[in-house]
């Protein structure tokens, strides 16, 4: 293609930011807009389009606008895609290589702003593998992190997010607190599956005492699956698949806990 100013280069930008990101050191989607339209503005290239994935992780391969960037490389829509950084492209070395091979297969050419690099060659493409690789170990780093920040403010006793079940609200202090109408409906729940009744009994009894499930509906099998399945009511709380000690008060003991789950299942 022969570039003149009838026939400019065309670029297109792709920025993301995560609740990680943001955590440790607010690049945010405006800065990193301000820093791809600023490059575009020097090099004289034509901005076509900016691709903004908002609270998405970079460990997520099916990202929607990632996935409106790639179709529209594909159909030929610009010329060269700028990424602020190449952790902002993903935080996999697999999903980074895939991401730029495909863009390039597709004829755009790739910039990474902060590195500086050109994947067209092969030691630009040695750098992109390099620094890859330190995107994907920071990234896990600050997973870790987090991770464990969400245990200790567990075990102090506060609320890490998420959906709060049936029998708890959050309190104004951050902590969580039961509710003690709902916590009768809960120990009622778990003592008649420990007794054996069927999840169908359970479910035709609830409806027709008209007690509200937790958003106020009818219930169902799975939404008493959801409460007898939960241990959160054991005053424990499930983090990165290990069972951490929490200080919210318990409704029910473990072995109520137990009793209920072998008879459910």
């Amino acid at each position: 293609m022969v570039i003149s100013e009838e026939n400019p280069i065309t670029a297109a930008g792709y920025i993301r930011v995560s609740q990680e990101r943001q955590v440790k050191n607010g690049y945010g989607l405006e800065a990193q807009e301000h820093d791809i339209k600023r490059f575009a503005e020097y090099k004289g290239w034509q901005p076509i389009e900016l691709y903004r994935e908002e609270g998405v992780s970079g460990y997520k391969r099916d990202r929607p606008a990632l996935e409106r960037l790639l179709a529209d490389a594909k159909a030929g829509k610009f010329d060269v895609v700028v990424f602020p950084s190449i952790d902002r492209t993903g935080r996999s070395v697999k999903d980074i290589i895939e991401i730029d091979t495909a863009l390039r297969d597709a004829g755009a050419s790739i910039v990474f702003l902060r590195e500086g690099i050109d994947t067209s060659t092969p030691t630009g493409q040695l750098f992109r593998n390099i620094m890859a690789s330190v995107a994907e170990f920071e990234g896990r780093m600050i997973y870790e992190r987090l991770s464990k920040g969400r245990c200790r403010k567990a075990a102090a006793g506060g609320y890490v997010g998420g959906w709060l079940p049936l029998g708890y609200r959050r309190g104004e202090d951050g902590k969580v607190a039961v509710v003690p109408e709902e916590a009768k409906i809960v120990k009622r729940i778990f003592r008649w599956s420990a007794e054996g009744r069927r999840l169908c009994w359970i479910v035709g009894r609830l409806n027709e005492m008209a007690v509200p499930t937790r958003n106020g509906g009818t219930w169902r099998v799975s939404t008493v699956q959801g409460v007898l399945r939960n241990r959160f009511y054991t005053g424990y709380i499930v983090i990165e698949g290990e069972l951490v000690r929490s200080q919210n008060a318990a409704i029910i003991p473990g072995s109520l806990f137990e009793s209920a789950i072998r008879k459910e299942g």
